[in-house]
């Protein structure tokens, strides 16, 4: 079975930490596919046609970039090297393409054959992609699927009372509505903050897509279907929320059994 990845950035450590989970249990051979990072506007006229009247904040911003580009520059080849040479080390292929929904991406996923695509750091990807791998293409989202859809779902959880998860599903045209694999919680900590919560998130959402992909090689993958009246779609938090969300964690790690609700 050949498997791949699709990252949005070609020095995105999350893609690197699924490919060492997926390699840790015993798979070899797994390509990455790494669309071209996009900054954004380039020009001081380019600043000026996309932000108009945040102009001299953006413009700031912009100008502090120019001086550290250089070493920024020198921090990424320094980071996609490493990556490519890991992927390489273990029998796969990394591949760099412009744009991660562009034809380019689809002819190079199509000339390495994928059965599996695996999403690490990838933008929301569109049909043209999705049709490429036979299997299907795989995702783990920081939320319990199917009631926490979208953006910063851990933070809205733990506002709302509920414990965090993760969820592996399949990709679909929607947004976090494809088919569900398989979702654990991630325990409360005494100490705890979102910030910690979401880093064992992440390292819970490479081990999940590991054991997906491990368990893909032997049978089929368990599917839940997600109606598209099931759950909600989030935003993104307002600060002044993830203050509250921030408070209401310290209540519950002070609380003597926590004050979180387990999901049914």
């Amino acid at each position: 079975m050949i498997v791949a990845i699709l990252t949005g950035h070609p020095d995105n450590p999350y893609a690197a930490d699924v490919l060492q989970a997926i390699n840790a249990h015993g798979i070899r051979g797994i390509h990455v596919v790494a669309a071209a990072w996009n900054a954004g506007p380039r020009s001081f006229a380019g600043v000026i046609r996309a932000h108009g009247a945040r102009l001299p904040w953006v413009g700031a911003r912009w100008l502090a970039k120019c001086l550290i580009r250089p070493f920024g520059r020198i921090v990424r080849r320094r980071d996609a090297t490493g990556l490519a040479a890991e992927v390489e080390r273990h029998g796969g292929h990394f591949v760099r393409v412009r744009d991660a929904n562009g034809e380019e991406c689809r002819n190079a996923l199509t000339a390495l054959d994928v059965d599996i695509l695996v999403l690490a750091g990838a933008p929301i990807v569109r049909p043209n992609i999705l049709a490429v791998p036979r299997v299907g293409t795989l995702n783990a989202h920081q939320g319990a699927l199917p009631g926490y859809r979208g953006m910063n779902v851990i933070e809205w959880a733990i506002l709302e009372g509920d414990t965090p998860a993760v969820t592996v599903h399949f990709v679909d045209s929607g947004v976090d509505t494809g088919d569900i694999i398989a979702s654990e919680e991630i325990g409360i900590v005494a100490g705890d903050s979102l910030q910690s919560i979401r880093a064992r998130a992440a390292d819970k959402q490479a081990e999940l897509l590991a054991r997906a992909v491990f368990a893909a090689r032997s049978r089929p993958l368990p599917r839940r279907a997600q109606r598209q009246t099931e759950g909600r779609q989030y935003y993104s938090m307002h600060p002044r929320l993830r203050a509250v969300a921030e408070r209401r964690l310290a209540e519950s790690c002070a609380a003597p059994r926590g004050s979180l609700r387990p999901r049914p």
